[in-house]
């Protein structure tokens, strides 16, 4: 009986990290729970996105070219910059892009 227990308890656990783990790096289901005050230089900065808005904590997701994701805080000024220079650039890419096709 105890074997069995321990082998129900073991199966949990392993449902609860595999629903845990997230493969998909721009989930919408991502939450912030602290925020990183570094600033982040935009040439580093691949993408962004707003956080799921059932997160206890309303943040913004900067994605690095290196990999690594940072939460930050929304209401920052220099977060606010950077997701705007983030925008130019991908509509740049966008009008370079479209403009090689014609």
């Amino acid at each position: 009986m105890r074997i069995h227990c321990i082998f129900i308890a073991c199966l949990a656990l392993f449902a609860l990290c595999t629903l845990a783990l997230d493969p998909n790096p721009q989930d919408p289901g991502k939450c912030c729970f602290f925020y990183s005050n570094m600033r982040i230089p935009v040439k580093q900065v691949d993408s962004y996105q707003t956080t799921f808005s059932g997160c206890t904590k309303e943040g913004i997701i900067f994605f690095m070219k290196s990999g690594i994701e940072i939460c930050v805080n929304p209401n920052d000024r220099w977060v606010q910059r950077l997701k705007k220079l983030v925008d130019a650039r991908a509509l740049k890419d966008i009008e370079v892009s479209s403009g090689d096709s014609n």
